[in-house]
C-alpha cells in the first residue's frame, strides 16, 4: 500500500493526514503551531516532528507492506526559498532518524485548501481565522496574494481584529460612549471577572498575545447571533474590510473575476452575518464569482496529502 502525507501548518494549530493511493484518509492528527514566527524555528520543527510521528503511528502495523511515497506541506510562515530550504533540511534529518526516504514538496495554504474544497488547485481562497489572507490561482498556474501582513500591519477581517474591536467596544460601552452590549456580560462570565473593568489588567499582561486577543472574537460572534447591534456592526464592517482586500486580489488578473471562491477559517465557519456580508459585497462588484461550499468534508491537510499523491503517485 502506498501512503501519502499532507501537513497544514498554521499559527495556532497544525494538522497532518495520511491517505492511500485511492485518496482514502487513513489517519489524521492535530497538534499546535508550526509557524516559525510564532513559536521559533526550533519549536516549529519540534512540533512538526511530533505531528508526523503521531499521524504515522496508527499505520505502524502495516508499514512493512506500505511505503510513504511523498509528503506535501502548506505552512504559514514558510514561503521564501530560504524558509523552505530550512524546513526541507530538517525533514531530511528527520527521515534519516526514522529510516524514511520520500520526496518533499512545500506549497501554500491556498493550494492545499483549494484541493480539499474543489479537488483542484485553482480559484480564490479567502481565509478568516486568527489572521486573514487571500490567494488567487489561475488555471495557467499564475499565483497572486494580497494580505497576510500580520496583526500589526494588516489582518483585516480576521479573528484578531474582530476580537480587538470587541474589546474596544466593550470599554467604550463602559465609558458611556456607546450603548450597552451583550459582549460585556459574555466576557465577564467567560473570564470570571467581578466587573468588566478587570479586562484592563488581563489584557495588559506580558503573556497576552495575538491568539489571546483573537479568542475574544467568539463573544462578538455569539452576541451578534443574539441580535446585538454593536457586535453585528463589527462583523459586517470587518467583512467589508476583507472584501476590500479580496477586491484588490481580483484586480490582479481578469480570470479571477469569474471563478470559484472558497471561504475558510473560524470566522467564516461560525458567523453567517460575516459570511453573508462578505459574499454580498463581493458579488455586487463581481457578479461572475461563485462561492463554493466544497465538495466534501476534506480538510486542508487532506488536500495537502492529495497534492502529494498527484505529485508522486505512479498511478493516480
Amino acid at each position: 500500500m502506498d501512503i501519502f502525507l499532507g501537513v497544514d501548518g498554521g499559527g495556532t494549530k497544525t494538522e497532518a493526514a495520511a491517505i492511500d493511493s485511492h485518496g482514502k484518509v487513513l489517519s489524521r492528527y492535530s497538534g499546535s503551531s508550526t509557524n516559525p514566527y510564532v513559536v521559533t524555528f526550533d519549536g516549529a520543527m519540534q512540533e512538526l516532528s511530533n505531528v508526523l510521528n503521531r499521524v504515522v503511528e496508527p499505520l505502524s502495523l502495516s508499514l512493512s507492506d506500505a511505503a510513504i511515497k511523498g509528503i506535501c506541506l502548506g505552512m504559514s510562515g514558510v514561503s521564501t526559498s530560504e524558509e523552505k530550504d530550512n524546513v526541507i533540511s530538517f525533514l531530511r534529518s528527520y527521515q534519516q532518524q526514522h529510516n524514511y526516504s520520500f520526496p518533499i514538496s512545500i506549497t501554500t495554504e491556498a493550494e492545499i485548501s483549494l484541493m480539499a474544497s474543489l479537488e483542484r488547485e485553482y480559484g480564490i481562497l479567502v481565509i478568516s481565522g486568527t489572521g486573514s489572507n487571500t490567494y488567487g490561482i489561475t488555471q495557467k498556474g499564475k499565483r497572486y496574494r494580497v494580505g497576510g501582513w500580520g496583526h500589526i500591519l494588516g489582518d483585516e477581517g480576521s479573528g484578531y481584529q474582530i476580537g480587538l474591536l470587541a474589546l474596544k467596544t466593550v470599554i467604550k460601552s463602559l465609558e458611556g460612549m456607546l450603548p450597552a452590549t451583550l459582549m460585556s456580560q459574555r466576557i465577564t462570565d467567560a473570564y470570571n471577572f467581578g466587573h468588566i473593568s478587570e479586562l484592563k489588567s488581563y489584557v495588559y499582561q506580558s503573556s497576552i498575545g495575538r491568539n489571546d486577543i483573537a479568542a475574544f472574537a467568539r463573544y462578538c460572534v455569539e452576541a451578534a447571533k443574539d441580535g446585538d447591534d454593536l457586535a453585528q456592526g463589527i462583523l459586517r464592517d470587518q467583512a467589508v474590510e476583507l472584501a476590500e482586500t479580496t477586491t484588490a486580489l481580483i484586480g490582479r488578473d481578469s480570470e479571477l473575476t469569474e471563478t470559484e471562491v472558497v471561504c475558510t477559517g473560524s470566522i467564516f465557519n461560525h458567523s453567517a452575518i460575516f459570511r453573508d456580508a462578505f459574499r454580498e459585497t463581493l458579488l455586487r462588484r463581481f457578479p461572475g464569482l461563485s462561492f463554493m461550499e466544497g465538495k466534501n468534508d476534506l480538510t486542508p491537510a487532506d488536500g495537502a496529502a492529495l497534492l502529494a499523491r498527484k505529485l508522486y503517485s505512479e498511478k493516480v
